[in-house]
C-alpha cells in the first residue's frame, strides 16, 4: 500500500488523503486493514501517514504531520501560528500541548477550538508576517517566537526564544520590532520578559529552564558556555554556566545530553565517564560546581535547588577569597 502512495507522501511532506488512497486503487476496507496491521496511522478524519514515518518522528515531527494534515483539511485560507509555526521553523518547544494544532484564520472564520485544532482569528496586522516555509503557509520565525512567549509560560517562552536565537541571532532585531508593534498584545508583558532573558548561547531546553529559575529566585545570571582553560593554556572543557565572582561552575545534566555528545564508536557509558572526567578537571581549575537535572528545576523543587545553589556559590566565594589571602600572605 505505502509503495503505491509514495508520490503522495512526498508531495504532501508525509501524509496522504483518503481520496488519494482511493485514486491509487485502495478502498476503505484496505485502509482499515492497513491501520489494524499497523502500517498506517490516522492523523485526522480522511488523512493518514506511514506508520514507519510517524514512529520515527520525535514529538515535534509528529505534531507537524498532524499540522500539515489539518491545513490540508481546512476550507478557507489558514496558516500555522504559535507553537505549530515554531515547530515548523525547527525551534525547541517546552510544555506545549502538541496534540493541538494552532491555525490563524485569514478568512472570516471565527475563533474556536475543534477536532484538536485551535483556530485563532487575526486581531492585528499579520500580512507582513506570513510566508511559505517548505510549502506551508505560516507566520515568520520572529512572530512564532513572540506568540509562544506571550501565550505560554515564561519557561516555554525562553526555551523557544533561546532556540530561535541560537539558530539565527538576527531574529533578535525582528523580535525588538514586534515588541514595539504589539505592545498591548495579550501576554505581551510576559513575552517581553522572555525575550529579555533569551540568550543565543543557550544550547538545550534544560539550560533555558534552569536560567529562568535563576531569574525567579534572584540568582545572579552566569556567563554561558564558559571555556575553562588550565594553567598551561589548554582547554579543559566548556561549562554551561559560570559565576565569575564566585569562581563557580554549573552544568545541566539532561539525559538527552549524552547521546548528543557521543563520539563515533562510543557507548553512552563511555560518554558519561568521559564527561565526569571533564567535570573533575574543570573543578580542579576552579572552586566548585553544581549540576542540575530536570526534577530539580521543576516548580515543586526549584526553590530548594536554588537555595542549595546560593549556599554553594557562597562557599565557593569564601574558598576563593581564602585562597587569595593565603597566596598574598
Amino acid at each position: 500500500m505505502i509503495a503505491n502512495l509514495g508520490d503522495s507522501l512526498r508531495s504532501n511532506h508525509g501524509f496522504f488523503s483518503r481520496g488519494e488512497a482511493l485514486d491509487s486503487g485502495e478502498t476503505d476496507r484496505t485502509l482499515a486493514i492497513a491501520m489494524r496491521e499497523g502500517l498506517i496511522v490516522r492523523l485526522r478524519r480522511g488523512m493518514y501517514t506511514s506508520a514507519d514515518l510517524y514512529n520515527a518522528s520525535d514529538d515535534a515531527g509528529k505534531h507537524l504531520l498532524h499540522a500539515r494534515a489539518a491545513l490540508a483539511a481546512q476550507q478557507g485560507v489558514v496558516a500555522l501560528t504559535g507553537p505549530s509555526a515554531a515547530a515548523l521553523h525547527g525551534f525547541a518547544l517546552y510544555k506545549e500541548d502538541l496534540t493541538t494544532v494552532h491555525l490563524v484564520r485569514l478568512d472570516r472564520g471565527r475563533s474556536h477550538h475543534a477536532a484538536k485544532i485551535n483556530h485563532h482569528v487575526v486581531t492585528q496586522d499579520i500580512e507582513d508576517d506570513l510566508g511559505l516555509y517548505g510549502g506551508v503557509l505560516a507566520i515568520n520565525p520572529a512572530r512564532a517566537v513572540w506568540e509562544v512567549a506571550c501565550r505560554s509560560s515564561l519557561e516555554s517562552g525562553v526555551v523557544t526564544a533561546d532556540s530561535a536565537l541560537h539558530q539565527d541571532p538576527g531574529v533578535r532585531e525582528a523580535l525588538e520590532e514586534l515588541q514595539q508593534r504589539f505592545a498591548y498584545f495579550p501576554g505581551s508583558r510576559r513575552g517581553r520578559l522572555a525575550i529579555k532573558l533569551a540568550d543565543p548561547r543557550s544550547e538545550t531546553p534544560g539550560e533555558s529552564v534552569t536560567r529562568v529559575q535563576f531569574y525567579r529566585y534572584g540568582i545572579p545570571m552566569p556567563e554561558l558556555q564558559y571555556r575553562v582553560i588550565d594553567r598551561h593554556g589548554l582547554l579543559v572543557g566548556i561549562a554551561d554556566f559560570y559565576w565569575e565572582e564566585h569562581r563557580h561552575l554549573g552544568e545541566f545534566d539532561g539525559m538527552v545530553k549524552y547521546p548528543r555528545l557521543l563520539r563515533p564508536g562510543e557507548t553512552v557509558s563511555d560518554c558519561v565517564i568521559r564527561e565526569k572526567k571533564r567535570e573533575d578537571a574543570m573543578r580542579a581549575e576552579l572552586r566548585g560546581m553544581t549540576r542540575f537535572i530536570w526534577p530539580e528545576v521543576m516548580p515543586d523543587r526549584a526553590r530548594r535547588t536554588m537555595a542549595d545553589l546560593t549556599q554553594a556559590l557562597d562557599q565557593s566565594y569564601r574558598l576563593y577569597v581564602q585562597g587569595r589571602t593565603i597566596i598574598a600572605s
